[in-house]
């Protein structure tokens, strides 16, 4: 009786207009291909948050290496202090959570308000601006509450099993999870009102067009910060050990600084800093919930009533990217269709938000494991220019460049709109077009930049020239050979083709890929950590290069006529035709 009572209000105040708009926010705030009718990737809610999940668990099935009971016999390990040694991770765990929750703060930034179409369905309603606010403030609410327990899900439950794997009594694993859970999700509260707040800020004190013009710069910040508080993890929890007098000015900038410390006070392992500490995130969170909720009201009702003031007036203004595509143009597109198709293809990139929302997963995904890999550097050594030539520190552009290339590789066959594919049909020729050049020079393009100018400085100033440069060579001649084997008889233009069908040997291709990460990733910067000290050794690369580089070239070369030609939809193959008979 209770429950059908219950059921019944539930359902009448969900169809009131109050309710109704509530669901649109909430549907706004997590759009991704749902409310289109085209024929391209869907990614609707569940796999959002499958993908915003992910990290979390996949670290911590990765960390049973470091827990797991045998294996710190195996080590000669004994008598561990659990607690101790799960410092440094719950610490990388918490930044974890506040950088993915940050991140999709600002991914969902624009879409946290309304916009031009909510405007003109809106208003002409006998409803309140009040009343829309509010409905938009609850759908806000319900999304911080939803990504904190998504994102932080599965490393509530993974993380605290490993690490208790070797403890026999079950109350310890329900301690150890519980005070686990309190620091995550609070972690990541924190970080969504912070850069809610933010946004609120300029939405106040900047007009709606300067607010506009100066978002993406923000968001770049905001992202930069965030990625530099990920890389504080290999660092920070040695830091707050050894801090013995006053608190340091840099635990103040560093929020993360504030909830590792709750755990262990919680857990009652606090030095006299922590638990000073400890006593920051609950008020820290309950006043920027508070500045959040103020800056929200008053730059929600300005930016909202001057929406439709600027909504036919924005101007496109100037193109800061046009001589960096002319030059590209110049130096490394030669035909007119990689011209035209490079751009085609790099502005799918940049404005479709489903195939920015895979590459931003698959980059996040790189920046865990490349932050894992820090870490471990820095446990096994405490100098930086001896991390620096570890196994793991050496592997982080490999890890980068192969999450980036598969990622690329993945998302080319993602069509960005079907019923458009009909002008690439009509003016490109299907036999004549090298599709597969046009994709090399895509992924090497968003990859190559950094590898040539990020890992060169870095190793320059960490082991010197001579060192930067083979480590350099060697990341961006094995991302190379990967490009190049991963487009063999690719014969799509990226981003317009049907979606691929299941295949019998997908499950193959996709143990293939484990097996490459390995190779790439894991194996290859340990022999690379033992040549560099006698960089002759890294001649016996050479014949795997050539190999590796003339398997594809052999396979194109060998290809039929029919087999080179462009397709723009993915059919079946049939292992049996039937004939038809009955039809």
């Amino acid at each position: 009786m209770l429950g059908e009572i219950i059921r019944h209000q539930w359902e009448y105040y969900r169809e009131r207009p109050f309710g109704r708009m509530v669901r649109l926010f909430v549907e706004r705030i997590f759009r991704g291909g749902g409310d289109s009718d085209s024929e391209g990737l869907d990614l609707g809610v569940g796999l959002v948050l499958t993908l915003l999940a992910m990290p979390g668990g996949f670290v911590s099935i990765l960390l049973f290496n470091k827990y797991g009971s045998l294996l710190q016999w195996l080590r000669g390990q004994s008598n561990v202090d659990t607690l101790l040694i799960a410092f440094p991770d719950e610490y990388f765990f918490i930044v974890l959570s506040m950088t993915v929750t940050g991140a999709v703060a600002v991914w969902r930034w624009e879409a946290i308000f309304p916009d031009r179409r909510d405007y003109i369905n809106l208003v002409p309603l006998p409803i309140s601006t009040r009343t829309i606010m509010l409905a938009n403030l609850v759908a806000v609410l319900f999304l911080v509450g939803l990504v904190a327990f998504d994102v932080n899900a599965a490393s509530c439950i993974l993380f605290p099993m490993v690490v208790t794997a070797s403890q026999s009594h079950f109350l310890f694993f329900f301690k150890f999870a519980a005070v686990h859970a309190v620091g995550v999700i609070g972690a990541s509260v924190f970080s969504f009102f912070a850069v809610f707040s933010l946004l609120g800020l300029l939405m106040a004190v900047l007009s709606p067009r300067a607010f506009h013009r100066a978002s993406t710069y923000i968001r770049g910040v905001v992202v930069v910060y965030l990625v530099a508080l990920l890389a504080t993890s290999f660092a920070v929890p040695d830091l707050l050990r050894r801090i013995k007098g006053p608190m340091p000015l840099w635990t103040y900038l560093v929020p993360s600084c504030w909830f590792v410390p709750l755990c262990q006070w919680l857990r009652g392992r606090a030095t006299p800093v922590m638990s000073e500490l400890a006593h920051w995130p609950l008020p820290a969170i309950v006043v920027l919930a508070g500045i959040a909720f103020g800056l929200y009201g008053v730059g929600y009702r300005r930016h909202f009533v001057l929406i439709g003031e600027i909504a036919d007036t924005a101007s496109v203004g100037h193109r800061p990217w046009k001589r960096f595509w002319d030059a590209l143009e110049r130096l490394w597109l030669k035909t007119p269709f990689e011209k035209g198709c490079f751009r085609f293809a790099a502005k799918t990139l940049v404005r479709s938000e489903a195939h920015r929302l895979i590459l931003t997963a698959v980059c996040g995904l790189g920046l865990v494991l490349a932050s894992q890999a820090l870490l471990a550097a820095f446990e096994s050594t405490r100098s930086l220019r001896s991390a620096a030539l570890t196994p793991d520190a050496l592997a982080i552009p490999f890890i980068l460049s192969f999450l980036m290339v598969m990622g690329l590789r993945v998302i080319f066959e993602i069509p960005a709109e079907l019923r458009a594919n009909w002008v690439f049909q009509l003016l490109l020729h299907p036999g004549g077009e090298e599709c597969e050049g046009l994709a090399r020079k895509v992924m090497l393009a968003a990859v190559l930049p950094w590898v040539l100018v990020v890992t060169f400085a870095a190793y320059t100033w960490l082991s010197g020239v001579v060192i930067a440069a083979l480590h350099t060579f060697l990341v961006a001649t094995w991302t190379l050979l990967l490009t190049n084997l991963l487009l063999i008889r690719y014969r799509k233009l990226p981003f317009t083709c049907t979606l691929p069908v299941f295949k019998q040997h997908s499950i193959v291709i996709l143990l293939s890929f484990g097996f490459g990460y390995l190779l790439y990733a894991v194996s290859m910067p340990e022999f690379e950590a033992s040549a560099l000290l006698e960089p002759v050794r890294l001649l016996s690369l050479l014949p795997v290069a050539a190999v590796a580089w003339y398997i594809p070239r052999y396979l194109h070369k060998n290809t039929i006529e029919v087999d080179r030609k462009m397709i723009f939809e993915e059919t079946a193959v049939r292992i049996v035709e039937g004939l038809g008979l009955s039809e």
